[in-house]
């Protein structure tokens, strides 16, 4: 049973690779897809249930608490190490899938960190902390999406010459997609696509959008994507007699979102923790004027004023007013579309990134 699509050609002179992960994870499915795409025999475990299209093996979890499922799969999943027989294992996400990986007791173990499992898990208790802090010291390899994941991850206790840091990316394609939004006209259309849970404060987004609607006409917003907090705040845009104007949408394929992206003018994330946001750099590919919150990770892909703008998590009204002022600076977006896709090129190319960690990969086993 492997990632990526049934009929990529399956080369077996190279290493076998064992992967544990969300399969319900998008980033999850195209970092494991890339391998599978490339030829190498691999084998996914996974603790959710498997979307359609997606080959992988769903471990038994015989606990409602998470630990406790985790701790009743190890048998499940060195039985499959036996017979598998991978020459590597690697496991993404750290308080779950790389503790796992760590209790199977395999090497060379390969931990990819993308965000809150070392940003926000720790700080749950003592006990999630350590979990994070033990599994790392057992793993031979480990993959940072972002120097603020690299510096949280040694804090952590991580050896840093261990730790390869290196965004996820996207495709050279979206450098390229058509542009369909209103740079030349009045009008202006302002879009999020992060997921509807606390930790993307996507109330902000709402109270601005609410704020500017109310003072112009041709302003649209749109709340791309699904989750806990949406209910509420579709409930206080009714309340507030907008829902012409600002609008929510459902989880979009990539083809039909990026199509929706770049009809948009402005890019907005108001997430109060984040890795290197894929989200962002995919904004940033198809030519978005980017306004985003002011957290170490953005920081690291946007200055302020010179590719974009930062802002305070959760003031919605300084993201008001600076939505205002991109808005009326239209001669200045062609000059930070085209820095951003410099950025992207340089930086954040999905094949030369995955090409980067395919080459640690197999140097931790040569």
């Amino acid at each position: 049973m492997s990632a990526g699509p049934d009929n990529a050609e399956v080369d077996p002179g190279k290493p076998r690779m064992l992967f544990l992960a969300n399969a319900r994870v998008v980033h999850a499915q195209r970092w494991i897809g890339y391998f599978r795409e490339h030829g190498y025999p691999t084998l996914w475990l996974t603790f959710e249930d498997v979307p359609s299209g997606i080959s992988a093996e769903q471990l038994p979890c015989r606990f409602f608490h998470r630990a406790g499922a985790i701790l009743s799969a190890v048998p499940r999943i060195k039985a499959v190490i036996r017979e598998f027989q991978p020459q590597l294992v690697n496991a993404l996400f750290i308080p779950d899938y790389g503790w796992a990986g760590a209790l199977s007791g395999f090497s060379p173990l390969v931990i990819s960190a993308w965000g809150s499992d070392v940003l926000l898990s720790p700080r749950k208790s003592w006990l999630h902390r350590k979990r994070v802090s033990w599994a790392m010291s057992k793993a031979d390899l480990l993959f940072a999406d972002a120097r603020v994941i690299t510096d949280r991850m040694v804090e952590l206790g991580a050896d840093r010459t261990k730790i390869v840091t290196v965004p996820l990316g996207v495709e050279s394609a979206l450098l390229d997609h058509p542009r369909q939004g209103k740079q030349a006209g009045p009008g202006c259309t302002i879009i999020t696509n992060r997921t509807f849970e606390p930790v993307y404060r996507n109330e902000t987004f709402v109270e601005a959008a609410i704020n500017l609607a109310r003072t112009s006409a041709i302003m649209e917003f749109i709340l791309i994507g699904e989750g806990s907090t949406r209910r509420g705040l579709e409930q206080r845009v009714r309340q507030a007699g907008l829902t012409d104007r600002i609008h929510f949408r459902d989880f979009m394929a990539a083809d039909e979102l990026y199509d929706t992206l770049s009809a948009a003018d402005i890019y907005v994330s108001c997430s109060a923790s984040d890795g290197t946001s894929v989200s962002l750099l995919e904004a940033m590919a198809l030519g978005l004027y980017p306004i985003v919150t002011d957290i170490p990770a953005n920081r690291e892909w946007i200055a302020e004023g010179i590719n974009g703008r930062l802002f305070p998590v959760g003031n919605a009204g300084e993201l008001a007013r600076m939505i205002s002022e991109v808005k009326r600076e239209r001669e200045m977006w062609p000059t930070v579309i085209e820095k951003n896709k410099a950025i992207i090129r340089k930086r954040a190319l999905w094949p030369d990134n995955m090409a980067e960690v395919e080459r640690a990969m197999l140097k931790l086993i040569e």
